[in-house]
């Protein structure tokens, strides 16, 4: 097929969709308003001078580029087109009078975006009503979307490479009592992954049991790194954070494999579907998660998670107790995630899926 992307280039994720489809023999294009480089993609690029961290009202030049968005896309002349994010691209695509497209929700654009106002929920409906069909990362999400739109919604989680997120990626000795207990997460230093709540967890812990040789290993950038930085501080725990800072997939299996407990503890729901949670998962790392739908969804809660409520230092400090004071449920759990990614979640069954939808979309 000739799939034609309608998404940001600069994203991990929809990089991850190109080589995939691109490893398939399939044709791949990408309309963007960010510039990105998708080694085999062909990327067409919609400048509108924005980085994508503009207000919304900023944003609304985004709407004014319809007309160049069909005029690439006919040009193009793809297979089939996938719209991801229904309230910048899949505005524009509906603003365009394409027809024939399969809208991918993302999570904030479903979750936060139409509470802002009339208007807002107003163009998200107009937004989903002009796609074939509604993709979603998660069953949680698609529950969400029914709030808005009636079309047929098939559910399509992202995938974790099974290969890369490995146990083999460990390079530390299994844990045990009295030896180093690390902690930690890969996530963008943002408000709505509970950053802080991790660092107040952590401060509670060392108070609480100051003999445990905790460590905290936290990976990624973002605008409130200056502020987390400070906050270990305050709390009197610098010495014991390891800021990892921005890392490439590689690294960032070897950090989620080197853990004894990933803690994802994000406050939002729009956290749509926990990929950072499968990763832990195939890693073969147990995971501690804050109640999100995504993230319960993402994982098998008893099984190879642990879930307490959201924005909670304290029973997030007590369940990072109850793993440090065990470690054979460390390692039980540990390996049940492994099993459960590895069936439910790998690229390579996930995409597959996808690559179905969307020849369902094009027979269509």
């Amino acid at each position: 097929m000739r799939i034609c992307f309608v998404a940001e280039a600069n994203s991990v994720h929809i990089e991850k969709w190109c080589r995939w489809f691109l490893s398939r023999g399939h044709e791949v294009h990408v309309i963007s308003f960010t510039p990105g480089d998708i080694p085999g993609a062909k990327i067409h690029l919609m400048d509108v001078g924005l980085s994508g961290e503009e207000s919304d009202a900023a944003k609304l030049k985004y709407l004014t580029k319809g007309k160049e968005l069909r005029r690439i896309v006919e040009e193009i002349a793809p297979d089939v087109v996938n719209v991801h994010y229904a309230t910048s691209y899949g505005a524009v695509a509906a603003l365009s009078g394409l027809r024939g497209y399969a809208l991918s929700v993302w999570g904030s654009d479903i979750y936060d975006f139409p509470k802002k106002s009339a208007l807002h929920l107003a163009l998200l409906k107009y937004s989903l009503s002009k796609a074939d069909v509604l993709f979603s990362t998660s069953r949680a999400m698609a529950k969400e979307t029914r709030r808005y739109s009636k079309k047929p919604i098939r559910v399509t989680p992202f995938g974790v490479d099974t290969e890369l997120f490995s146990p083999e990626k460990r390079k530390r000795e299994m844990y045990s009592e009295g030896s180093e207990f690390r902690i930690g997460t890969v996530k963008k230093l943002d408000p709505k992954y509970g950053i802080d709540d991790l660092l107040r967890a952590a401060a509670l812990v060392k108070e609480k049991k100051p003999e445990l040789l905790l460590t905290v290993d936290i990976a990624g950038t973002g605008t409130h790194e200056e502020e987390y930085h400070k906050l270990a501080e305050q709390l009197g725990i610098a010495d014991i954070v390891r800021w990892e800072g921005f890392v490439e997939q590689e690294k960032a299996a070897q950090i989620w494999a080197d853990l004894d407990l990933a803690v994802i503890p994000s406050v939002l729901d729009s956290e749509s579907f926990g990929v950072s949670a499968v990763e832990a998962e195939a890693a073969g790392v147990p995971v501690l998660i804050s109640d999100v739908p995504g993230l319960m969804e993402a994982t098998r809660p008893g099984y190879t998670s642990e879930v307490v409520p959201r924005q909670n230092p304290e029973a997030l400090a007590s369940a990072i107790l109850r793993f440090a004071e065990d470690p054979e449920l460390c390692r039980r759990m540990g390996k049940n995630g492994r099993r459960y990614a590895v069936k439910r979640y790998s690229l390579e069954a996930c995409f597959t899926h996808i690559e179905d939808c969307l020849s369902e979309v094009f027979r269509g």
